[in-house]
């Protein structure tokens, strides 16, 4: 942080144990405003951010990873360890080979899967510089070949543009009886708040399961498994199978 950031800091939140708080809270607020604004435009179970274009939608995500890439790096170590765990207990991945991970960022999912002898490898419209586990890619058309991946992985489902696209693409993808992995945040009525980022939101988590289920057929194996929590938000598993 620079010095003139932090003079501004303590000179809005004060300083001690409440300055954080305050400062959370403050954060917590804004976004809530705008969630509430007209940046995003509300259906019956999902709400959308606006955007002018796909363009523009492709620039303001590709964008964020220069926001947060220190942060990630910050707690690479931790994520590591906590992707492991969680592949590691995941039963329905156990017999999957091939793994594709949507919106992977750094990557560190993929080296987690590589780690418990998986061949994985991301995708993600900024995956940075000399960055060997995540390929540039847009998850709205991949380009790898139908019915080839085993396996998907995503935690980005809230940075869509068009659900309908992402999950059509999921299940071309997927060979039969392969498995979609997806963490989520909450919804909006279970306390959840979108940040700055956000494409799309859900009213319940369960009705962005239900969405996938109705657009791409995908049957629910373990669904709403609480698996810890992303800074103050607990965030959700579930796992769903493509038919055979």
């Amino acid at each position: 942080m620079s010095g003139l950031k932090r003079l501004y800091n303590i000179l809005r939140y004060g300083v001690g144990s409440g300055a954080r708080e305050r400062k959370k809270a403050a954060k917590l607020k804004a976004h809530a405003a705008r969630f509430a604004s007209d940046d995003w435009r509300r259906g019956e179970d999902f709400a959308q951010r606006r955007y002018q274009s796909y363009e523009e939608y492709l620039a303001h995500q590709a964008s964020k990873l220069d926001r947060i890439e220190g942060r990630l790096r910050e707690t690479e170590a931790e994520n590591y360890a906590a992707f492991k765990r969680r592949f590691q207990s995941c039963k329905p991945l156990e017999g999957a080979r091939l793994v594709l991970c949507l919106g992977a960022r750094l990557g560190t999912e993929v080296r987690a899967l590589h780690e418990l002898g998986y061949f994985a490898v991301g995708i993600d419209l900024n995956p940075g510089e000399n960055n060997s586990y995540v390929l540039p890619g847009d998850f709205h058309q991949v380009v790898f070949p139908d019915n080839s991946i085993d396996a998907i992985y995503c935690n980005a489902l809230d940075h869509v543009f068009d659900l309908e696209k992402v999950v059509g693409e999921i299940v071309r993808l997927l060979r039969k009886d392969g498995i979609l992995i997806v963490d989520m945040m909450p919804g909006y009525e279970e306390g959840y708040v979108a940040k700055d980022y956000e494409s799309m939101h859900w009213k319940k988590a369960e009705d962005l399961l239900g969405e996938i289920d109705r657009i791409g057929g995908l049957v629910p194996l373990e669904t709403g498994r609480i698996k810890g929590k992303h800074r103050l938000d607990e965030w959700y598993e579930a796992v769903l199978r493509k038919p055979a």
